[in-house]
């Protein structure tokens, strides 16, 4: 609590200080050898995490490969790390080390090459993937530069052995803004999917089908992906009768 005196005359009036809250762990950071910074802003994705409404990051969650590499760099691009992964949608990451292991890698390619990370406005509508993910029971894994949806998928869809080859396709040409609520609908109407790869930029979050992203778009595909159905007779069925409307120029090869 600070004191300030009013117009220089009279008593000083007690002025309230908010204090900053901090986690637990804080101290660990510290003695972990991270600037004071880092640590501060590290600490505060720890104390976000804690509220229930915010999925952000536990001290658990990172392991001591994270943190000597988040010292590696100096106190503004450690800075800038931080800001990047709390700006992730991580949500459905299940490794976080190895995800901010990740952005780490990226920050540093980029500043080698002398980019910056655009912002974009558009992005997967959690609502609607959380609204998929509830109806088909699937699971949605996001890693660095990848969001997998099923391999496998739930029993109750398909309880029998990985499918062999020939049952994954190649679509190519798709809208760079697409992702698994509107995908999954399209491709299941081929049959039941078995997964769904979605490459990625390390900054950016997808689902089910292999998908590769341009370095500098946080919030686009490559355009192409890689889909895998349960055997080779479903597999070939969008390549004989590929769906129309904004896919007509969309290509599948087997």
């Amino acid at each position: 609590m600070a004191m300030e005196q009013v117009n220089g005359n009279g008593p000083e009036e007690p002025i309230d200080t908010p204090e900053v809250s901090r986690s637990e762990h804080f101290a660990a950071l510290l003695e972990a050898g991270l600037p004071q910074n880092v640590a501060e802003k590290l600490d505060e994705l720890y104390v976000a995490g804690e509220c229930v409404c915010v999925c952000l990051v536990a001290h658990s969650d990172l392991d001591e490969r994270a943190l000597e590499a988040l010292k590696e760099f100096n106190e503004e691009g450690a800075l800038q790390v931080l800001v990047q992964f709390k700006e992730s949608d991580l949500s459905h990451v299940q490794n976080k080390s190895a995800f901010l292991c990740g952005v780490m890698k990226t920050y540093r390619q980029r500043e080698k090459q002398g980019t910056k990370v655009s912002d974009s406005t558009k992005g997967p509508d959690e609502a609607k993937i959380k609204e998929l993910l509830d109806r088909t029971d699937y699971t949605l894994d996001v890693t660095t530069g990848q969001r997998k949806y099923g391999g496998p998928p739930p029993e109750p869809v398909y309880s029998g052995a990985q499918p062999n080859v020939g049952t994954e396709i190649f679509i190519g040409k798709i809208p760079r803004d697409l992702f698994e609520d509107e995908l999954v609908p399209l491709f299941e109407k081929a049959g039941p999917i078995w997964d769904l790869r979605l490459m990625m930029d390390p900054l950016k979050g997808l689902s089910d089908v292999i998908l590769y992203h341009q370095p500098d778009d946080k919030k686009k595909n490559r355009g192409f992906c890689f889909l895998e159905y349960e055997d080779h007779k479903t597999a070939i069925q969008p390549e004989e009768s590929p769906p129309g409307g904004q896919w007509r120029e969309c290509s599948f090869n087997t």
